[in-house]
């Protein structure tokens, strides 16, 4: 057998239970999510060619670094007793930096504008919701914790989403569909970290 001669690389997950594939691929959906913050700050104001040749560089250079310190057990973000269990750093602070200073670059959008199909906002902010319990849950999925995680998670997109929406009637005298859904979005990005 051919398999029995190849030896066995060190584990890089932190459970033994995770085969190393679908680790390495559950590690790279943080790494795209953290590339869909960034595209979604300057939709429809950059070409195809430079983002896709910016994701690439920024991925590289700036992201893995990052991810590193925050995740590797030899990371100083670690060994100063840092916890970010589902990526508040590498994630959300890092592509949100990116973002801020790609949009300052580009200048201020020529117009404002509305949502223009709320049935697929709706649709959209749900299938994220969705799945935004894989990527917080299967954080905690090798110690145990993944049924709470799963709980907190939707409790604070439920109630970030109601507490939006309520601020938003209290100002705009207006109960408005896209005002939950951004008030789910905003939840789900404030519990990553800590759950």
């Amino acid at each position: 057998n051919s398999s029995e001669q190849v030896p066995e690389a060190a584990s890089v997950s932190k459970s033994n239970q995770i085969p190393e594939v679908e680790f390495a691929i559950f590690e790279c959906m943080f790494a795209v999510v953290a590339s869909a913050l960034i595209i979604g700050g300057v939709a429809e104001r950059v070409k195809l060619l430079p983002i896709i040749i910016f994701m690439f560089i920024w991925s590289t250079l700036v992201y893995d670094f990052i991810a590193s310190w925050c995740w590797s057990d030899n990371g100083w973000f670690v060994r100063w007793g840092g916890l970010d269990f589902a990526g508040g750093i590498p994630v959300h602070i890092s592509s949100g930096a990116a973002a801020l200073a790609f949009c300052i670059f580009l200048g201020r959008r020529k117009e404002t504008s509305n949502p223009h199909n709320i049935v697929n906002v709706i649709l959209g902010t749900l299938l994220l919701w969705f799945g935004w319990f894989g990527f917080n849950g299967g954080t905690a999925a090798y110690n145990g914790r993944a049924g709470m995680v799963l709980i907190v998670t939707n409790l604070a997109a439920s109630f970030s989403g109601l507490t939006w929406m309520f601020f938003d009637y209290h100002f705009e005298k207006k109960l408005k569909a896209v005002s939950f859904c951004n008030g789910v979005v905003a939840g789900l990005v404030a519990i990553t970290p800590g759950s």
